[in-house]
C-alpha cells in the first residue's frame, strides 16, 4: 500500500531539490515504510528503494518523534548495526521528522559527503535545524490537503453512488439554472435516456407544500413533470451556488391501486348472456373511446363500477389511475378535500403535509363520481367548474392546475327528478349525461343469474380452498324465481352464504340458501303454480320429442302465457319444469318473442 508521501511524490521531490539548493547538500526524503520517496544528487535515481537495512538515522528520528544530528557518523552510537559503518562516506546526518496528526510519516534527511560541507552546516547549525523542520511542516501541510481532498473525493463518490441508486430524482444545478449533476432517477423522470449534465432547466415551484414537500413543476427540453422536492443550498469547491434539488413525480405518492367497492371478488369483468346486456358491452365498446362524460343509472347493487370500470378498461386511458370516491359515503365536510385536496395549514384538523385530490390522482385516467346524486350542491357548482375547464384548485391555495380526466358518474336515484326538486343543478346533470346508460335491475335480465351464480361459485370455491362445482338445477331454480331486490350483490352474498352453511357437505344444494330467500320463493312459487293451475291447460313437456317438437310446445306455452316473468313462471309450471331448464332451452332454441 502506497503512502500519502508516495502519492504527492512530485511535490516531495520539489522540497528535496529546494532543501539541496539552499543547504549545497544531498538530501533524501523516506515515508514511514523506510522508501525513498524523493531524493537529491546521487539519490535523484534511487527513488522507491527500499532503505530499511540502512536507514538507522532514518528509523531512529522516526521512533524518537525528535529531530537527530549526528555529526561524526562512523563514531554515533546509533550506526553502530550499519554495515557501512567504517565504509561510510558521510561526514554528517540531519534528519527530521514529518508529522500528520501527531504520527510520524516520513522523514527529511541531509547528508554532506565533504568536510566543507559538513563545516558550513555546522556552523549554522540552529538556522538549518529550524530551516528543515519549517520545510517538514510544509510537507505536513500538503499532505494533510492530499488527504483532506482524497477524503472529500471518497466522500463525493460515495455519495454519487448512494444518488445513482436512489429511486428519487436528484439533480444539482447552478444560479443560470446548468445542470451539473443528475442521476438515472431524475433522467428517467424526465424522460431523458441520454446524460443530461450541462442542459439548461426550469424548476417553478409553486408555493404550494404538499405532502411536507415543496410542490414545483420541472421543464426539460420540453417534458414537463409535475413534482413535489427538497431544495438544498451547496456551495462548490470553486466557490459557485449550487442548488440540489431531490425530487419525485407527484403522481408516484398517489394510491395507484383499483378502488372500486364492487359487487363481486373479481370487479373488473361484465357478465351475463342477456341481449340487454350483450347491447351494453356493444354500447361500452363504442363510447370507451372517447373522453366524454358518462352517467350510469340504476337501482343499488346493480354493477354500476363494474360497467364503469369496464368504458375505463376498453378506453385508451386503460394503464393510468381508475380512482373513485362514493358521494354518500363521505360527511359534506370532508367531500371537497377528497375531491380537490388541500395544501399546508389549509383548515384547522388537515394533515399538516397537505394532500392531493381525487381529480389530481386520476390525472390521465378515469375519475367514477359514485351515488353523484348525493353530491352537496354546493360542490356540484366546483364540479361544473372542473368539467368546463379542465382544471382544479386545491383548498388553501391559489394555484390552478390542470388536469386530463375523464369523468364517469353513477346514481341510484332518479336525478331528474332531483333537478326538478333543486336538488340537483340542471346543468351539471346535461354535462354529466353526455352517454347516458341504464343498468337493468337482475330481475329484468334473469338470464344472467346462472352466469353470474356460477362465476361467484367459482370464485368463492377459490376463496375458501374447496373444489369448484357447477350450480345444480335445484339452486338455478330456487335463484331464477326470486326477484332480487339487492340485484347482483345480493346475489354474490347468497352464494357466500352459501359456501358458509355448507359445512362439511360435498355439493351445494337449495338448503344452503339464506331462509328468507327459501321463504320468498316458495311463495313465488307456489302463486305462479296456482295461477299456472288455473289459467293453463294440462298439458306437460313430453319427456321424449324431437328437438324440432320440442321447441314448438315451448314456444305455444309462451305465447299462451307471455313472454315476462310470470309468463314465463307460468309456462314452466305448466310445462312441469323449473325456470331454470325454461331459460336454457329458450336460450337453447334461440326462441325470442
Amino acid at each position: 500500500m502506497a503512502s500519502v508521501l508516495a502519492s504527492i511524490q512530485q511535490d516531495v521531490c520539489q522540497y528535496a531539490d529546494a532543501i539541496s539548493g539552499m543547504t549545497g547538500t544531498d538530501v533524501e526524503i523516506v515515508d514511514e515504510f523506510m522508501i525513498r520517496v524523493a531524493g537529491s544528487g546521487e539519490f535523484r535515481h534511487l527513488l522507491n528503494e527500499n532503505m530499511a537495512d540502512q536507514g538507522y538515522v532514518y528509523r531512529h528520528t522516526m521512533l524518537s518523534g525528535k529531530t537527530t544530528l549526528i555529526d561524526s557518523p562512523a563514531e554515533s552510537p546509533i550506526c553502530v548495526h550499519c554495515e557501512k559503518r567504517f565504509s561510510c562516506t558521510e561526514m554528517l546526518d540531519l534528519a527530521a521528522p514529518i508529522f500528520l496528526d501527531g504520527k510520524v510519516i516520513g522523514v527529511i534527511g541531509i547528508i554532506c559527503s565533504t568536510v566543507e560541507q559538513r563545516e558550513s552546516l555546522l556552523a549554522q547549525i540552529e538556522k538549518f535545524i529550524s530551516f528543515i523542520e519549517q520545510i517538514a511542516l510544509l510537507i505536513a501541510g500538503k499532505v494533510y490537503e492530499y488527504v483532506k481532498r482524497q477524503h472529500a473525493q471518497e466522500m463525493a463518490n460515495a455519495f454519487r453512488k448512494l444518488i445513482e441508486v436512489m429511486d428519487r430524482g436528484v439533480i444539482a444545478i447552478d444560479r443560470s439554472g446548468t445542470i451539473w449533476h443528475a442521476n438515472l432517477s431524475a433522467a428517467r423522470m424526465l424522460d431523458c435516456e441520454q446524460g443530461i449534465t450541462g442542459q439548461k432547466i426550469t424548476v417553478e415551484m409553486t408555493g404550494d407544500i404538499v405532502y411536507d414537500s415543496e410542490e414545483a413543476f420541472i421543464d426539460l427540453n420540453g417534458t414537463r413533470l409535475h413534482a413535489l422536492c427538497k431544495k438544498i443550498e451547496l456551495s462548490s469547491l470553486e466557490g459557485s451556488d449550487i442548488t440540489m434539488i431531490v425530487f419525485q413525480d407527484a403522481r408516484d405518492l398517489l394510491p395507484q391501486s383499483l378502488d372500486i367497492s364492487s359487487d363481486a371478488p373479481n370487479p373488473v369483468r361484465l357478465i351475463g348472456r342477456s341481449v340487454r346486456i350483450q347491447s351494453l358491452r356493444a354500447t361500452i365498446e363504442k363510447i370507451a373511446t372517447s373522453s366524454a362524460s358518462v352517467l350510469i343509472t340504476g337501482e343499488s347493487g346493480s354493477g354500476k363500477e363494474v360497467v364503469a370500470f369496464s368504458i375505463h378498461q376498453n378506453s385508451s386511458r386503460k394503464d393510468a389511475p381508475f380512482v373513485t370516491i362514493n358521494c354518500a359515503a363521505i360527511p359534506e365536510t370532508l367531500l371537497e378535500s377528497e375531491l380537490f385536496g388541500y395544501v399546508k395549514g389549509a383548515f384547522s384538523g388537515a394533515d399538516p403535509k397537505g394532500r392531493i385530490g381525487k381529480f389530481e390522482q386520476a390525472h390521465g385516467g378515469t375519475i367514477f363520481l359514485d351515488e353523484i346524486g348525493d353530491m352537496p350542491v354546493h360542490l356540484q357548482a366546483k364540479l361544473l367548474r372542473v368539467l368546463q375547464e379542465r382544471a382544479i384548485t386545491r383548498i388553501g391555495s391559489n394555484q390552478v392546475i390542470q388536469i386530463n380526466v375523464r369523468i364517469i358518474a353513477a346514481t341510484n336515484k332518479d336525478i331528474t327528478e332531483l333537478v326538478q326538486q333543486r336538488l340537483f343543478r340542471e346543468d351539471l346533470f346535461y354535462r354529466l349525461n353526455v352517454v347516458p346508460l341504464f343498468l337493468p335491475p337482475l330481475r329484468e335480465r334473469r338470464e344472467d343469474i346462472a352466469d353470474l351464480a356460477q362465476h361467484f361459485a367459482d370464485e368463492f370455491a377459490d376463496a375458501y380452498a374447496r373444489p369448484r362445482q357447477k350450480i345444480g338445477d335445484d339452486v338455478a331454480n330456487m335463484l331464477y324465481f326470486y326477484d332480487w331486490p339487492g340485484n347482483v350483490r345480493e346475489l354474490c352474498n347468497a352464494i357466500e352464504y352459501m359456501f358458509v352453511m355448507q359445512g362439511n357437505a360435498r355439493t351445494l344444494n337449495a338448503g344452503h340458501l339464506p331462509p328468507a330467500m327459501l321463504k320468498a320463493v316458495s311463495h313465488a312459487k307456489s302463486s305462479g303454480e296456482k295461477i299456472a293451475a288455473e289459467s293453463a291447460p294440462k298439458a306437460l313437456l313430453p319427456q321424449r320429442l324431437g328437438k324440432s317438437a320440442e321447441r314448438d310446445v315451448i314456444r305455444e306455452a309462451l305465447q299462451r302465457n307471455g313472454w315476462d316473468l310470470n309468463g314465463k313462471k307460468k309456462a314452466a309450471s305448466e310445462l312441469s319444469i323449473g325456470i331454470a331448464t325454461l331459460y336454457r332451452k329458450i336460450k337453447k332454441y334461440d326462441l325470442q318473442e
